[in-house]
C-alpha cells in the first residue's frame, strides 16, 4: 500500500510539474518572435507562383520586465516557408536547423537558380520552392563531386551566387575555386581569371590579346627589316631587295598602327560601357543590401521609349541637368511634378551612349511629395510596367520619418491608374514580377532591422493588396 501511495504521489507531482511547464510555456509564447530574413525569392511554374523565404522563429524561454528595462531570452530555429505568390497565404513551412546547430552566421538567401531556392543555413542548401523538398546539401554535393569531399567551408562568405553563369561559386578550404551548376549539381574547377567574366570584360581581354599579338608581329617585322639592313651593308643582297624590305616594313607598320588605334578606340569605348555596367551593378548590390533608405529606392529621372521623364520640384528647374544620369530623391519636402523632355545622343557611334536632355515640359499638375520612379531591384533600373507603358511612382504620404510610402501606377501621359498606401515607412525588400509588386516590410517594433514581419502582394492591374504577417503567421486585414 505504501509503495502504491508513493507511486501515485510521484505521478501527481509529475503531472503538476508538467502542467506548470505547459502553463509557463503558454505565457511565454506571447513573447515569441517570427520574421522573414530578406531578401525573399519569387518563383513561377505551371501557373503557380510562390514567395520563398527563410523564417527566423525565436521561442521565448524567459521574460522579465522592470525599471531597468525588459529582458528576454530566445531559442531560435530557422524555417523555410512558401507563401502563395498571388494571395500571400501560407502554403507550407519546414524547420531546418536550430541556432545551436549553426557554427557561423549569417543565415542567408543565396539566389534562385534553375527554379530552385538556394540558401545558406550553416551549410549550402537547395530546396524545391513549391514542395520544400531538399534538393542539395553538403553530403549530396560532396557525393556528386568527390573533389569537394571535406573541402566545403562552414562559412557563408566562401559561397557566392553567380547570376551570370547561374552557378554557385565555391571557394574550397584549399583555396581552389569551383563553379557548382544549379542545374545538375556538378562542380568544375575554374581559373580565377575567367570567373564571372562578363561579355564586355571578355571582349576587352580578347582585344588586349589581339593588341599584344600585333605588337609581336610588328617586332618580328622590325627584326626582319634590320636583318635586311645588315645583309645589304654586308653586300649580301641587292639594292632592290633592300628597298623592297623597307617598303614592306612601312606597309606593315602603317597597317599595324591603324589596327592598334582601332583596337584602343574600341577598348576605350568598352571601358566606358563597363563603367556604366559597374554603376548598375553597384546599384543592384546597394538595393540588395541590408540598408535601403527611401531616398535610394527610387530615382528622380528616367527614360522610356526614347523620351526623358522626371519628377522635379521648382528648385530642380532652376538648375536643370542637360546630361542624363539617375539621381536619388533626397529632399523630403520636395513637391515634385511630372515632366518630360526629348533626348539626343551626344555621339551615336559610342557603345556607351551619353544622352543630352532638352528643357523639360510639365505634363500635369499632380504633386508627388519626395516622388520618384521605383527601381527594379533585379536590374538596378527603374520599373517599366509591361501591360501599359508607365512607371511605379513612389512618394511620401507626409513629411518626416513617420510618413508612409505611397505607390502610384502612372502612365506616360501622367495619368494615375491606381494609388496605394503601403502603410510602411521603408521597404526591406520588393520584387516586381511583371503582374504584381511583392513588398516586404517591418511595422512591428519587436522585429530587428533588415528582417520583415509583413508580406504584401499588390496586383498592379486591379490595385488589390493582400497581406501575410510572419510574426503571427496569419493573414492580415487591410
Amino acid at each position: 500500500m505504501l509503495k502504491k501511495g508513493l507511486f501515485g504521489g510521484a505521478i501527481v507531482i509529475i503531472a503538476i510539474v508538467a502542467g506548470f511547464i505547459f502553463l509557463l510555456r503558454g505565457c511565454l509564447s506571447g513573447y515569441d518572435e517570427r520574421s522573414s530574413i530578406t531578401p525573399v525569392l519569387y518563383f513561377e511554374k505551371d501557373g503557380k507562383a510562390v514567395v520563398f523565404s527563410i523564417v527566423e522563429y525565436g521561442k521565448a524561454t524567459s521574460y522579465s520586465s522592470g525599471p531597468k528595462g525588459t529582458f528576454k531570452s530566445m531559442s531560435v530555429n530557422y524555417f523555410i516557408q512558401a507563401n502563395d505568390g498571388k494571395t500571400a497565404e501560407l502554403i507550407a513551412n519546414k524547420k531546418i536547423k536550430h541556432n545551436s546547430d549553426i557554427k557561423f552566421h549569417p543565415v542567408k538567401v543565396m539566389g534562385a537558380g534553375n527554379n530552385i531556392a538556394w540558401v545558406f543555413i550553416g551549410e549550402l542548401l537547395a530546396y524545391d520552392p513549391f514542395t520544400l523538398e531538399k534538393i542539395a546539401d553538403r553530403e549530396i554535393i560532396e557525393t556528386k563531386n568527390p573533389q569537394l569531399k571535406g573541402k566545403m567551408p562552414d562559412e557563408e562568405r566562401y559561397y557566392e551566387y553567380d547570376g551570370i553563369s547561374n552557378s554557385i561559386l565555391i571557394t574550397a578550404t584549399d583555396g581552389t575555386k569551383y563553379l557548382l551548376s544549379t542545374a545538375n549539381l556538378k562542380a568544375a574547377a575554374v581559373d580565377e581569371d575567367v570567373i564571372s567574366k562578363k561579355p564586355v570584360e571578355a571582349k576587352i581581354k580578347a582585344l588586349k590579346k589581339k593588341e599584344e599579338a600585333l605588337e609581336q608581329e610588328y617586332r618580328a617585322g622590325y627584326d626582319r627589316y634590320r636583318a635586311y639592313n645588315k645583309l645589304y651593308s654586308e653586300k649580301k643582297i641587292s639594292y632592290a631587295a633592300y628597298t623592297d624590305s623597307g617598303k614592306n616594313f612601312n606597309l606593315l607598320q602603317d597597317s599595324i598602327s591603324k589596327m592598334k588605334t582601332d583596337i584602343r578606340d574600341e577598348i576605350s569605348d568598352l571601358d566606358d560601357l563597363k563603367d556604366v555596367d559597374r554603376e548598375i551593378q553597384i546599384k543592384i548590390e546597394n538595393l540588395r543590401g541590408s540598408s535601403k533608405s527611401y531616398s535610394n529606392i527610387c530615382t528622380a529621372v528616367d527614360t522610356f521609349n526614347g523620351k526623358w521623364y522626371g519628377l522635379l520640384s521648382a528648385e530642380d528647374l532652376e538648375k536643370p541637368d542637360t546630361r542624363f544620369r539617375y539621381r536619388s530623391v533626397y529632399k523630403e519636402t520636395a513637391r515634385n511634378k511630372f515632366y518630360t523632355a526629348t533626348v539626343t545622343a551626344k555621339d551615336s557611334t559610342k557603345k556607351a551612349i551619353e544622352l543630352q536632355v532638352t528643357e523639360p515640359e510639365k505634363i500635369n499638375e499632380a504633386v508627388y511629395l519626395q516622388g520618384g520612379f521605383l527601381f527594379n531591384k533585379e536590374t538596378g533600373l527603374p520599373i517599366h510596367l509591361k501591360n501599359d507603358d508607365g512607371f511605379m511612382v513612389c512618394y511620401k504620404e507626409k513629411v518626416g520619418n513617420t510618413g508612409s510610402i505611397m505607390l502610384a501606377r502612372v502612365d506616360l501621359k501622367g495619368d494615375t491608374k491606381l494609388t496605394i498606401n503601403t502603410m510602411l515607412t521603408e521597404f526591406e525588400d520588393w520584387i516586381y514580377t511583371g503582374k504584381s509588386l511583392i513588398i516586404l516590410g517591418n511595422d512591428n517594433k519587436e522585429i530587428g532591422s533588415s528582417n520583415a514581419n509583413l508580406l504584401m502582394i499588390i496586383d498592379l492591374q486591379t490595385g488589390k493588396a493582400v497581406k501575410h504577417d510572419y510574426f503571427t503567421d496569419k493573414m492580415r486585414n487591410l
